[in-house]
C-alpha cells in the first residue's frame, strides 16, 4: 500500500471513529426514548384549542419519530402544558383590516419522570398564524391557528430533541 493510500485509510477512520458517539438528537445520549403528552391546560378564552394542539404534538412526535409517544405510566420524559392567551388581531391594512394574525402563547414543561425534575421549560412560547379576511372566516381562522400549532409543535420537538438538558 503506497503512502497516500495509507494516508487516506488512516484519515477516514479517525473521521469514522471521531463521530461515533455524535448524535444530534438529545435523545442520542441521554437515554430518553419515549415522551407522554397529557391533555393540554386551557386558560385562554378560546374553547377547546386544548385538544387540537395535544392532538397536533402527539402528530409531530410521532411524525418525528426519535421518541416514541406513550402514556405517562410508560414515558422517560412528560411534556406538560397550559395554553394562557389566545391574541387576534388585524394585520394589514387597506382601509379596513385586509389580514389578521392569532398568537397562541403556551407555557410549557418537559419532565425527566425519573428524576423527577424539569429538563426545560418555557413560558409564553409564542405561535402565529395569518389569515385572510377576504375568505369565510372562521375556515380561515383555522388554518392561521393551524400555522400557530405548526410553529409551536416545531419549537417543542426541537427543544426536546436537541436539548433544554
Amino acid at each position: 500500500m503506497n503512502r497516500l493510500s495509507l494516508t487516506v485509510l488512516v484519515s477516514l477512520l479517525s473521521a469514522l471513529c471521531g463521530c461515533a458517539h455524535y448524535s444530534t438528537s438529545a435523545t442520542g445520549g441521554s437515554g430518553f426514548k419515549s415522551v407522554a403528552i397529557p391533555l393540554l391546560d386551557n386558560k385562554s378564552l378560546e374553547p377547546e384549542i386544548q385538544q387540537a394542539l395535544t392532538d397536533s404534538l402527539i402528530q409531530a412526535f410521532v411524525g418525528n419519530g426519535a421518541l416514541r409517544v406513550v402514556d405517562e405510566d410508560h414515558a422517560d420524559v412528560v411534556l406538560r402544558g397550559t395554553i394562557v392567551e389566545v391574541r387576534e388581531g388585524p394585520f394589514t391594512y387597506g382601509g379596513v383590516a385586509d389580514q389578521y394574525q392569532i398568537t397562541v402563547f403556551l407555557d410549557v414543561t418537559c419532565y425527566d419522570v425519573e428524576s423527577k425534575k424539569a429538563l426545560w421549560e418555557e413560558s409564553r412560547l409564542r405561535g402565529y398564524g395569518i389569515y385572510s379576511a377576504s375568505v369565510k372566516r372562521e375556515e380561515a381562522r383555522r388554518e392561521g391557528l393551524g400555522a400557530a400549532f405548526d410553529i409551536l409543535t416545531r419549537d417543542i420537538v426541537d427543544k426536546t430533541q436537541v436539548g433544554g438538558w
